[in-house]
């Protein structure tokens, strides 16, 4: 088990910047990717690992650095998803983020609209390496 997140350094989103987050669906008409763009605090989820000793990290989306280590997360816990969204996150929009947990992992906050807003592409799973 991952020790908690007991600190963390929150950074707006001051030039374009490229995360990956596991979704579930092709296209961001797709109600599941649009879901995707919900916290699990957002959605009525309990409280998982991390989450449990920081509603901050609940509050927000875990993504990822690059496609090859979203892709690996999704192939090891396939329930979460099966495609990648690759994010260009902009500052007119709100958005922050931190680097949560593991190396690569970025924990995001922002509005689902506007999240959504800043899907770029979304790539299947199977695709990347």
């Amino acid at each position: 088990m991952r020790p908690p997140v007991v600190e963390l350094t929150a950074h707006a989103v001051v030039s374009e910047t490229i995360l990956f987050r596991i979704v579930r669906g092709a296209s961001p008409q797709d109600p599941d990717v649009v879901a995707g763009l919900h916290s699990n605090y957002h959605r009525g989820f309990e409280p998982r690992g991390a989450e449990i000793a920081n509603a901050l990290v609940h509050m927000g989306l875990s993504t990822y650095r690059s496609a090859e280590r979203a892709a690996g997360i999704a192939r090891r816990w396939p329930r979460i998803g099966d495609h990648v969204a690759v994010l260009r996150l902009r500052p007119d929009h709100g958005i922050w983020f931190a680097d949560t947990g593991e190396p690569g992992h970025v924990t995001v906050w922002g509005r689902p609209l506007q999240l959504l807003d800043c899907v770029a592409d979304i790539l299947p799973v199977e695709d990347q390496p």
